[in-house]
């Protein structure tokens, strides 16, 4: 009987994707995904209302100046037509979720909002600032500790800018 290397790759492959579906199969029943949370159904029901306070952030044209520094916070907002009581700010860091903060800057003249907060580390920052009547919300990036950060409205579903 002579060896014919045609013969044996028409058998060894088609047994080696058999091979390979049982161990993907072992794989998928020993570590399968997780359960969604009960409550899973209103995470989109959020998220489709901070689009629509970013959408209203744009279209009232809504811009705020950041400014941390010497033990404070503070907020100077254009554009609205109301200003709110109070604003909520969200910084989030990009590596290390213990650095994240959440502030309340509270109204001290018409457009101008302040509080107490440290400066910030250096990294990778994420910041959210909305209003608390849920009217308007604006994202931004920094890449470094910043003392000021310009943040513009854009509409979420329009062309990152």
């Amino acid at each position: 009987m002579r060896f014919n290397p045609v013969f044996w790759l028409m058998w060894l492959l088609p047994a080696s994707a058999v091979v390979a579906s049982f161990a993907t199969l072992a794989l998928a029943l020993q570590s399968g995904d997780r359960a969604l949370p009960s409550d899973y159904h209103w995470e989109g029901e959020r998220l489709d209302a901070d689009f629509g306070r970013a959408r209203s952030a744009a279209a009232l044209g809504v811009e705020v100046t950041l400014e941390i520094e010497a033990g404070e916070c503070r907020a100077r907002v254009r554009n609205v037509p109301e200003p709110a009581a109070a604003l909520g700010l969200l910084l989030t860091h990009g590596m290390d979720a213990g650095l994240d903060r959440r502030v309340r800057l509270t109204r001290t003249a018409a457009n101008d909002y302040r509080a107490a907060c440290g400066p910030l580390d250096s990294g990778k920052w994420r910041v959210a600032l909305d209003d608390d009547t849920a009217g308007w919300a604006v994202r931004g990036t920094a890449d470094s500790a910043f003392t000021r950060l310009v943040l513009r409205a854009r509409d979420p579903g329009g062309p990152a800018g």
